[in-house]
């Protein structure tokens, strides 16, 4: 319960960074289809520049992203951190640790447990650096765009480039609704909190999570149900409209310019 409660308001404060990030900053003037090419783009650069063997370009990256984020999106800096942190280590560490383990070479660290034998080599030690650093840079990147694109924005895009609009209106109820069914988990928890007294046993909590889940999903089930009902009563038709804003060609033409130049100085000096 504590736990899904940490997660609920580890979430809400990245929304709550999400929605202050795209209040009308300078990136907001920016067509998004613009953005969404040069962080594709730099991804690729960063990528291959990474596997070249050069890992000083994801603390340029990292750095960089972190100084845009303080200055053109105005947010938080530790509440980011930790956001990268979680996402770029403690995920990814699982498939890192045996990236230590996988390759032969000079041994810089060598131990035993239950009489097995671990070494760590220098050739492992760098795959698992170059990894990890290729994920934080990746997500830090992709964060960035996510933070400076509204969600509607994304959407714009998807219909640019003539994504099928059956999956455009899965994909926009599919975020829609996920936070309407984490809500009702979290107010089914903490009811169930409330009125129990005693702890389970450890068997009888899988059947407890069951019944609750199982409550969670006729809820979700009900609620979307109305809320199709009250779209098709609205005239719903299966399309959903799309937004119609005016990006400011100035503010484009400057960030163009400068992802163009930071992607060839990164080209040059690390490829």
């Amino acid at each position: 319960m504590s736990f899904l409660v940490r997660v609920n308001e580890n979430f809400q404060d990245y929304l709550n960074t999400e929605y202050e990030s795209t209040q009308k900053t300078r990136l907001f003037y920016i067509f998004p289809l613009i953005k969404l090419i040069s962080t594709l783009w730099m991804i690729v650069v960063v990528n291959y520049a990474i596997k070249t063997e050069n890992a000083y370009i994801s603390y340029i990256v990292i750095s960089i992203v972190l100084i845009l984020s303080a200055t053109l999106l105005k947010i938080n800096i530790k509440r980011y951190i930790k956001f990268l942190v979680v996402l770029g280590i403690l995920f990814p560490l699982i498939v890192t640790i045996p990236l230590l383990f996988s390759s032969e070479g000079l041994t810089i660290w060598s131990f035993n447990i239950f009489s097995i034998n671990f070494t760590v080599t220098q050739l492992g030690f760098n795959l698992a650096r170059n990894f990890l650093l290729r994920i934080l840079a990746n997500i830090a990147i992709i964060t960035f765009f996510t933070l400076s694109t509204p969600f509607t924005h994304i959407i714009h895009i998807l219909h640019q480039i003539r994504f099928p609009s059956v999956l455009i209106t899965i994909i926009t109820l599919t975020y829609r609704y996920f936070f309407l069914f984490f809500e009702n988990l979290i107010k089914i928890l903490r009811a169930d909190d409330c009125r129990r007294f005693e702890k389970y046993a450890f068997k009888k909590r899988f059947t407890h999570l069951g019944t609750i889940f199982s409550m969670l999903l006729l809820r979700s089930f009900n609620h979307g149900t109305k809320i199709h009902q009250a779209m098709l009563a609205r005239c719903y038709n299966g399309d959903l409209p799309d937004i119609n804003y005016r990006p400011k060609l100035l503010n484009t033409l400057i960030y163009l310019l400068c992802m163009i130049l930071l992607n060839t100085l990164i080209w040059i000096f690390f490829v």
